[in-house]
Parts: structure tokens; C-alpha cells; sequence
């Protein structure tokens, strides 16, 4: 059973139009990408699945009990260190009280080797951390406060690549625990090496893939850019008029 599924949505900004007949799904214990470039509508679908906008027609079904979702942005206080951080996120998110100790114990599980690095970042302040250690910081907590949907968007963007590394790692944990995790990205590589499924949005609409071969197949490319830009260029949907 769908944990999220989303059928027919309709959403629109004045008069620019997001979504039109936009139908996605998402599973527990899996995880699924979803690609698009800037401004076709992956943080205002998130947005949407979060109940901060509303689609204008169409149907949404959330299932979840309890879901977390990182914004694209991430802005901490300078003067705070990040264990304070920590304790005022899962206040916010956890129903339980949760210490650096349970964190670690279900990092440890999912990517051992990042237990170091982790209790280096606990003790460093905000303002001396860079942007990609806050991130990656950010999303692993999350992660180890624990949900049955994580939401994601673009979790790895300023992240180096051994830390890109450790954060699929412990998102596939965390989706071999059974959540399910949706996730934006714009590097397409990414995604289809990471992700169990992928939606592509195009035409104003999400577009199933399950694997990289058929989004390369589907749009005649030899490699993954290539296929997004052809994806991302194709003819905009329009309904036919009503005198045809």
C-alpha cells in the first residue's frame, strides 16, 4: 500500500500553471526521486504533501503518521553550536526526547563510519560549520529522530562526495526500515543510482521511471542529461480546445 499517492492534481500560480493531471505514488520502505528543473514544481509538491499549499483540483491521500521534511534551505543561528540545534530540532520533530546517544546508536547501524564525524560537527558552532556539514548534520539527525515519511529536498546540494555517500547510506537504512523516503535531487546520476524509483517531471506532469535504462530509452539519449534535457524540454500539455 502507497504511504503517499497523488491522483489528477491540478496547482497553479496566477496564471502559470505547475501541475496539470499529475498523479505520483510513494511506498514504505522504499525510496523515491524526483527529478525536474528549477521551477517545474518539486518543493511546491512537497509543499503540497506537507499541507503548506493546496492543489486546485485532484486528489492526495497521506497516509503517513508522522513526517519530517528538510527544505531546500537550511539557516541555523551563528552563535548556537549544533548539539543546541539537535535538541531544538527533535523537540520540534520527535514525540520523545532524544539524545545523541540514540542518534548514534541508529547511525551506527546505517553507516558506522560516520559516527566520528558526526560527534565532531555536535560540539562545533553553527557559524564555523560550512554549509555542506550542516546539511548532511541536518538530514542524519533527521534520519535518526525517525518517521514513517521523510521528505527531502535536494538533501545533498553543497554536500561533498563523501558525505553524499554517507547520507544514501543512511537513507537506504532508513528506507530498509521501512520508511519511506522522498527525495529531490538535480543530479541525475544520483538519483538513479540511489533511488528504487523516479519520477521525472515533464509536460507538467510526473513521469514513472525504474531504472536509468528506460529514461534514457524513453527519450532516444545516450546519456542521463541529455535524456533530462530532452524531458525537460518536451511540448508543454495542453488540454485540446473546445472546438476540436
Amino acid at each position: 500500500m502507497c504511504i503517499i499517492k497523488a491522483s489528477s492534481l491540478c496547482f497553479e500560480y496566477s496564471e502559470k500553471t505547475i501541475f496539470n493531471d499529475a498523479s505520483i505514488s510513494v511506498a514504505p520502505g522504499s525510496i523515491t526521486g524526483l527529478l525536474g528543473p528549477n521551477g517545474s514544481g518539486k518543493t511546491t509538491f512537497f509543499d503540497i504533501v506537507c499541507g503548506l499549499k493546496k492543489a486546485k483540483k485532484g486528489q492526495l491521500v497521506n497516509r503517513c503518521v508522522r513526517q519530517l521534511y528538510l527544505s531546500q534551505t537550511i539557516m541555523t543561528p551563528p552563535v548556537l553550536r549544533m548539539f543546541d540545534i539537535f535538541k531544538i530540532t527533535t523537540l520540534l520533530c520527535s514525540p520523545i526526547r532524544m539524545s545523541q546517544e540514540q542518534a548514534l546508536k541508529k547511525l551506527a547501524v546505517w553507516s558506522p563510519e560516520i559516527i566520528e564525524r558526526y560527534k565532531e560537527i555536535w560540539s562545533k558552532k553553527s557559524s564555523v560549520c560550512s554549509y555542506g556539514e550542516k546539511r548532511w548534520f541536518f538530514t542524519l539527525s533527521l534520519l535518526a529522530v525517525g518517521a514513517d515519511l521523510v521528505i527531502l529536498d535536494e538533501p545533498t546540494a553543497g554536500v561533498d562526495p563523501e558525505f553524499r555517500h554517507y547520507i544514501w547510506k543512511c537513507l537506504r537504512g532508513a528506507a530498509g526500515e521501512g520508511a519511506a523516503i522522498l527525495v529531490s535531487s538535480h543530479n541525475i546520476e544520483e538519483v538513479v543510482s540511489n533511488c528504487d524509483n523516479f519520477y521525472m517531471i515533464s509536460m507538467r506532469r510526473f513521469v514513472p521511471f525504474s531504472s536509468g535504462k528506460e529514461f534514457l530509452d524513453s527519450y532516444d539519449a545516450s546519456t542521463l542529461d541529455e535524456a533530462f534535457i530532452r524531458a525537460a524540454a518536451a511540448p508543454v500539455f495542453t488540454e485540446p480546445s473546445e472546438q476540436s
